[in-house]
């Protein structure tokens, strides 16, 4: 970094003013447009004990606009490695399901739900892989009630990222700290649009663009899409009655939101047995703390029959070892190269950034809001698991053609752009 940009992120991290500023709008955002919170609503928050100073924006945003109360759930990281660390075998096995199903009823009774998230990617480096999935199978069993809330669409609930210092410093190894924060800061801020003249009406622009798009994929009724690119060549099936999402959604509850934020991508269901080809990903993913370099997946049927990475393949294979789901996907997500995310040229090792950079895959989980109202889920080809897990595949260079119920190819991407 030449001196000049990484004197102009100091001065930046400097001023606490600009940034509470641009945190307050950032509440705003997230309360208006995100949850789109009611007047008369709770909102429940999750967010790192880092981002105080942004959910006290959230709370005064919130009950400006009516909320009846709002509470937040502080997570502190260090409680997570001192569980792996220094519990026994039974502790691995034992998470909070209480707090989860408390939150799940407040979610019935009708609030609005907020998570902040703030990774620590460097937070489980060195843990054991084995350690860290069964740790990760009791949480993930443990918020089963939430997390069928959340992605069924039941509720306006809304997700978007926080800077800590140490995603921060993953993402720009080598700069100072501070600086690493104010340069994180700014690519937040700007993919999130704050800082522009009316960055609520950017974004209600922004998702009648995206809903535009969404409607043009529902419209064509795709039975499966082919990605290839000279290294990737995969045919996903699309499950039964499925529907495109993207951009701002109705709720159950009839309240519109935007449930990621940034908003890039239009992502749907994919049949669970319905995936063949090799998949090569185009980013790292980050799990656990570890990071799984030159991913490569083999699918036969459906399921991943031979994985390959250069590194963190341990890691991976442990947590697609959790269920029979993990090694099926559950969303499949198309994101053009023109994305203001994928327009850094950063790769952020989050999944709230990097599956708005590119087009991609899970393993694991289905959502619920992706499906028919009309069909059984066990009849859709919907797949079920403990994770969730978004793989990115798309590039500059990738193709994907809609496969037509009557087997018609029609393109939807070139070279990483829609056609349509």
């Amino acid at each position: 970094m030449s001196e000049r940009a990484l004197g102009g992120a100091r001065r930046a991290v400097r001023d606490p003013a600009d940034l509470d500023a641009k945190l307050e709008a950032l509440a705003s955002l997230c309360v208006t447009v995100g949850v789109n919170l009611q007047r008369g609503q709770e909102l429940v928050v999750s967010a790192p004990i880092e981002a105080q100073p942004l959910v006290r924006h959230v709370a005064a945003t919130a009950y400006r606009a009516g909320a009846r109360l709002v509470t937040c759930l502080y997570e502190d990281p260090h409680l997570v490695r001192a569980h792996l660390d220094h519990g026994d075998d039974q502790a691995l096995d034992c998470a909070a399901a209480w707090m989860s199903e408390a939150v799940a009823r407040a979610l019935e009774a009708g609030a609005g739900r907020l998570f902040i998230y703030g990774p620590y990617p460097d937070l489980l480096t060195g843990a054991d892989p084995q350690r860290i999935a069964r740790m990760h199978a009791a949480l993930a069993a443990s918020m089963k009630a939430e997390a069928a809330m959340t992605a069924g669409l039941r509720v306006n609930w809304c997700a978007i990222p926080f800077v800590t210092e140490s995603w921060a410093r993953m993402v720009r190894p080598g700069v100072p700290p501070d600086a690493a924060v104010a340069l994180l800061w700014d690519d937040l801020f700007d993919v999130l649009r704050i800082g522009e003249a009316d960055p609520i009406e950017r974004w209600q622009a922004h998702l009648r663009t995206l809903a535009a798009r969404r409607d043009a994929l529902e419209a064509r009724r795709i039975d499966a899409l082919h990605f290839y690119d000279g290294q990737t060549d995969i045919r996903i099936g699309l499950a039964r009655g499925h529907r495109w999402i993207g951009g701002a959604s109705i709720a159950a509850n009839g309240v519109q939101a935007v449930c990621n934020m940034p908003a890039e991508e239009i992502f749907t269901c994919p049949h669970r047995e319905r995936a063949e080809g090799r998949l090569v990903a185009s980013r790292p993913l980050a799990l656990g703390g570890v990071r799984v370099e030159g991913l490569v997946l083999t699918f036969r049927g459906g399921r991943i029959i031979d994985t390959h990475a250069t590194r963190g393949k341990e890691m991976l294979d442990a947590l697609l070892a959790s269920d029979e789901g993990a090694r099926r996907l559950g969303e499949v997500g198309l994101v053009p190269e023109s994305s203001r995310v994928a327009a850094k040229r950063v790769l952020y090792y989050n999944t709230l950034l990097d599956e708005n950079a590119a087009s991609h895959v899970a393993f694991g989980q289905s959502y619920a809001a992706c499906l028919s109202d009309d069909l059984a889920p066990e009849a859709t080809g919907a797949n079920r698991s403990s994770l969730h897990v978004d793989c990115m595949l798309g590039s500059a260079t990738m193709n994907v053609d809609a496969i037509l119920p009557g087997g018609e190819v029609e393109p939807l991407m070139r070279r990483g752009e829609f056609t349509l």
